[in-house]
């Protein structure tokens, strides 16, 4: 089982590197490379005006498409709807919650009003999508001097799980993409939760939960010492010296491998990880 987790960053050009409208094509072609059986997708933008409304796991899915000439399945899911440029971030529903009412604006997986969050792709089949919100951090004011014009509002931003339960030669695999929050408790929290979400909701396949988790590696292996933990340095990805995003597995699996990919786009480096069941 051979996992991809990226943090796109919108799409946002790497330092250094010169913007141009075919990213999507060469970082497909990178991720193929590496003969993943699932990319999870952290920072992805959904219509919003800052990327030039592009639906960017769709963009991604279609170039996996059509450079591996196998049909790549896509779900994104949205921590809010809203354009972030106008500050606009509106509360939305799961796919769950809103069963029948393929017209409601406010759906996590194609808000109207455009949305930000995280992405699944794979070329195997899915047996069925699941999703779950996470919670948010408390309002928080950065205090940085006496100037009250120099402080920084923080709204705490709601974070989801989204994961995919696909069917592969090795078996059955949730698997599960995240990013939590900047604050280390509330990672904390949304960490546990989502590995038990996962957990509670993969029955007889195998749960996998990656993502940028923005914890330290001994802190979120604090928190389950007895699970199999990959990670690498990917952030920033210029000089990457932190190992924020990481892969959690039950102890029955064993990773096997573990790099990094540098992208065209973003400040990370992809995490790519194989693990035997």
């Amino acid at each position: 089982m051979q996992i991809i987790s990226a943090n796109l960053q919108h799409g946002t050009p790497a330092s250094g590197a010169a913007k141009f409208q075919d990213c999507w094509q060469v970082i497909a072609q990178q991720f193929l490379d590496y003969h993943p059986d699932a990319i999870c997708l952290q920072e992805v933008d959904f219509y919003q005006a800052r990327s030039g409304f592009v639906d960017q796991a769709r963009a991604l899915a279609a170039a996996l498409t059509q450079i591996s000439g196998q049909t790549w399945q896509y779900r994104f899911l949205s921590f809010f709807a809203g354009q972030t440029l106008l500050g606009l971030r509106l509360p939305v529903s799961l796919p769950s919650d809103i069963l029948g009412k393929s017209r409601n604006p406010f759906r996590a997986d194609r808000p109207l009003l455009g949305g930000y969050g995280v992405g699944v792709l794979t070329p195997h089949p899915v047996r069925r999508w699941v999703s779950a919100k996470l919670g948010s951090a408390a309002p928080r004011i950065k205090i940085s001097s006496p100037d009250p014009r120099a402080w920084k509002f923080y709204g705490g931003q709601t974070r989801s799980v989204l994961g995919a339960e696909i069917v592969t030669s090795q078996g059955r695999f949730l698997v599960g993409s995240t990013h939590l929050e900047l604050g280390v408790d509330t990672a904390k929290r949304q960490l546990i939760r989502s590995w038990q979400g996962l957990s509670l909701l993969a029955g007889k396949a195998t749960p996998l939960l990656v993502g940028d988790m923005n914890l330290r590696p001994e802190v979120s292996c604090s928190l389950y010492p007895y699970l199999s933990f990959a990670s690498a340095p990917t952030f920033p990805a210029d000089q990457p010296r932190s190992c924020i995003d990481q892969l959690f597995t039950p102890p029955t699996c064993q990773v096997s491998q573990v790099d990094t990919i540098e992208m065209p786009i973003s400040d990370h480096r992809a995490l790519f990880v194989a693990v035997q069941a």
